[in-house]
């Protein structure tokens, strides 16, 4: 064990001003000076298990999600909001312990105008959408951090029906009231679980889960369903798969 670490602010602008200059240390190279400099970095109070990065690896064909995503929350845990939304700490690991996950999962142009804004996008941190879609280390965090929130299943079992289909997760996560409410999210997944062990896994088609969101919205405007408690949602979610 040992403690989180995060960039210090000063550390990151000069990053960001430098990406066209380090292209080829992102594209082959590594960035050991961060680590060894205690002047860039700082320590928060929180707790990192460091054995569990080495179970993060993946590359554009095999992205092995759900794995990723059980081991860096094996790693970090269940992290405080300010720390969880600080970009400082995501862009210390974009460039040392999750530097080579993060170019051969997503692999960086040739071209080199393309790599400094797929740099940006993945390596850095641009704003909230950023820290929960595209920054490589964080998007796995916050996505096991939402799903160690279902009751009832295991984080692993959560996470493969909620990555599952691409389309199903971004309708899921463009809609705040859905994501955000503990009891809903449950649910919801918890039916696409049951869909998941099933031959067809009818649920996790486009239109079939759209519909199944549609007749939840309109429940949902007549009665507050984060009120609810989970028998009451979970028998309201499974009429409207049916």
């Amino acid at each position: 064990m040992s403690k989180i670490r995060l960039l210090r602010f000063r550390t990151v602008q000069e990053l960001k001003v430098n990406i066209a200059t380090n292209l080829e240390r992102y594209r082959a190279g590594n960035f050991d000076f961060l680590e060894s400099d205690s002047s860039n970095f700082f320590e928060a109070k929180h707790d990192a298990n460091d054995s569990a990065f080495v179970k993060i690896y993946g590359d554009k064909e095999n992205h092995r999600e759900v794995e990723c995503c059980v081991a860096i929350y094996e790693a970090m845990g269940a992290l405080p909001p300010y720390l969880a939304r600080d970009d400082r700490l995501w862009t210390y690991l974009t460039h040392t312990s999750l530097l080579n996950y993060s170019r051969k999962r997503w692999p960086i142009p040739e071209d080199d105008e393309a790599a400094i804004s797929h740099v940006k996008k993945h390596l850095f941190v641009a704003g909230t959408r950023g820290i929960e879609r595209d920054n490589a280390a964080s998007r796995l965090w916050w996505m096991a951090a939402l799903c160690s929130r279902v009751e009832g299943l295991s984080l692993t079992e959560a996470l493969t029906a909620f990555l599952h289909q691409y389309d199903v997760r971004a309708n899921i996560i463009e809609r705040p009231t859905t994501s955000q409410s503990i009891p809903v999210f449950s649910a919801l997944i918890k039916q696409l679980a049951e869909s998941y062990k099933t031959e067809e896994k009818k649920l996790f088609e486009r239109a079939k889960f759209r519909e199944l969101m549609k007749q939840l919205n309109l429940i949902g405007g007549v009665k507050l369903l984060g009120a609810l408690d989970s028998e009451q949602l979970e028998s309201i979610v499974a009429e409207c798969a049916k």
